[in-house]
């Protein structure tokens, strides 16, 4: 199918590098969460004895709704701040890369505190802190790579989006597989979670390595203004318009920006940019408005050699992408972009009201049940996340829309089923597949069609579109989240 075809390794390598992205958003929280007995009892891993008594026992029964709340209202608080100035000075590699190391320190102090701490208040302390490190490292780590990948063409970004899938479902194989093949005591809990967390480190420290080559691939080159940069990585790492950009010379730019309309350009699956006649800039340049003065790239960011591999584009060496975002404004891009904002906020508030904790209550003391079910929403968000890389299932922007809104039936459906009103497994395992599949196709094209919508006209404003999206993607988390917390205990 030509959505997977690529001309060479370098854009292959660019959207293998999205998926490990992907799959690293949340591969931390998807390890504390697939290890429930091991968290529940974690105080018998402090002490050494399987039969400790819990000192703070109402701590430990919720230890798993306290780390979700506490990391996830983190990142809802701090997500926002990319979209400063000041954090808009730093380059996108630097910003991926300390995340990455605050990713990979939450997941090695929970996964170590067992083996050097002895303390229940410690590892309580202990427990909170990696949540908020957790937090913070994600909050930054999102919404950097929508920012990265918003500039590409619509493929990659979808593969960021199929990624966070994959953690999921990687996380139900692994737990079938456990669950089937281990027992159910002390030991072989601990042994359980060890395979889970350095599953997630493994993938964590991939990813952020492929992060770092990207600023050598020359696919990424051309769609990245920081990687054709010539002051090098270090210098880049800090980019102050107003110290920086003054006793440049770049050629003139026209007054007047450059149209952007739907059927003026199209992201083609090879990952080329094709322009039509209508949008034709004057002898073959494009026009691009940073800075307060224009930066000429060639038209269609570079050509194709001979072998497949695309070629440099042709820009000023020293343009960088924390550059171009300190000039852009957020309110006339979120009067383009609000219809996918609102849709990607609908679509993953409906989906958290109802994951975990709802699907769970339907039969929580059944441990066939509770993993079935999440691999059911995990396999299902993944296929949806696969069908929206099919361009001819697209449908319009405005059918995204309505579809986030119909998709507020699911939460009287499966409470309904929470609470027995609706009898049996089978309909909460059909309402939880086709609330995967909508959540992974609807999901996904609202953050894709966000940075492709016309009157975007420059890289920078396509890049904040996908910002944006990201910060309602994570409130909608939130809010459902909080609201999950009311239902589940009304359930109790």
């Amino acid at each position: 199918m030509t959505f997977l075809s690529f001309h060479g390794f370098s854009d292959a390598f660019v959207f293998v590098t999205s998926l490990l992205v992907g799959v690293s958003m949340i591969m931390g929280v998807n390890a504390v969460n697939s290890a429930p007995s091991f968290m529940l009892n974690y105080f018998q891993y402090i002490d050494q004895d399987e039969n400790a008594v819990a000192k703070n026992p109402r701590f430990w029964t919720n230890v798993l709704t306290f780390y979700t709340v506490v990391t996830q209202v983190t990142q809802t608080l701090l997500e926002p701040t990319n979209l400063t100035r000041f954090f808009q000075r730093f380059s996108l590699v630097f910003r991926l890369e300390m995340a990455t190391v605050l990713m990979l320190v939450e997941l090695l102090v929970v996964v170590v505190m067992p083996h050097t701490c002895r303390s229940e208040s410690a590892a309580m302390a202990g427990l909170i802190i990696a949540a908020l490190i957790g937090g913070v490292g994600r909050a930054y780590f999102e919404n950097t790579c929508y920012a990265l990948y918003g500039p590409f063409p619509a493929k990659f970004l979808t593969g960021v989006m199929i990624g966070v899938p994959v953690s999921g479902a990687l996380v139900s194989i692994l737990q079938i597989i456990l669950l089937a093949s281990m027992e159910n005591t002390y030991h072989s809990i601990l042994a359980e979670s060890i395979i889970y967390f350095a599953t997630s480190i493994g993938v964590i420290f991939i990813a952020g390595v492929c992060v770092i080559l990207l600023q050598f691939n020359s696919f990424a080159r051309r769609y990245v203004a920081e990687f054709r940069s010539e002051r090098g990585a270090w210098a880049n790492v800090y980019c102050n318009v107003d110290n920086e950009h003054h006793g440049r010379t770049a050629a003139p730019s026209s007054p007047e920006p450059m149209e952007h309309h739907d059927e003026s350009y199209t992201a083609a699956a090879d990952g080329a940019v094709t322009l039509s006649e209508s949008t034709e800039p004057a002898m073959g340049e494009l026009q691009v408005q940073s800075i307060g003065v224009g930066k000429k790239l060639e038209a269609g960011r570079g050509t194709d050699s001979d072998d497949g591999e695309p070629e440099e584009p042709q820009a000023v060496g020293d343009l960088t992408t924390a550059e171009l975002l300190q000039e852009v404004k957020l309110w006339p891009v979120v009067q383009k972009v609000y219809p996918m904002m609102i849709a990607c906020f609908l679509t993953f508030a409906v989906t958290c009201l109802m994951y975990p904790g709802v699907l769970i209550a339907v039969d929580s003391a059944d441990n066939w049940y509770t993993t079935l079910v999440m691999a059911v929403y995990n396999f299902g968000d993944l296929a949806g996340r696969l069908l929206s890389m099919w361009k001819r299932l697209w449908p319009s922007s405005r059918v995204i829309l309505i579809a986030s809104i119909v998709r507020i039936i699911f939460i009287p459906l499966l409470v309904l089923c929470a609470v027995h009103k609706i009898p049996s497994h089978a309909a909460p395992y059909v309402f939880t597949a086709l609330m995967g599949v909508s959540n992974g196709f609807v999901g996904t094209l609202s953050m894709v069609y966000s940075p492709e919508t016309p009157g975007l006209t420059t890289d920078a404003e396509r890049i904040s579109a996908g910002q944006l999206t990201g910060v309602c993607l994570l409130c909608g988390c939130s809010v459902g989240s909080l609201l999950q917390l009311a239902i589940v205990l009304g359930f109790n």
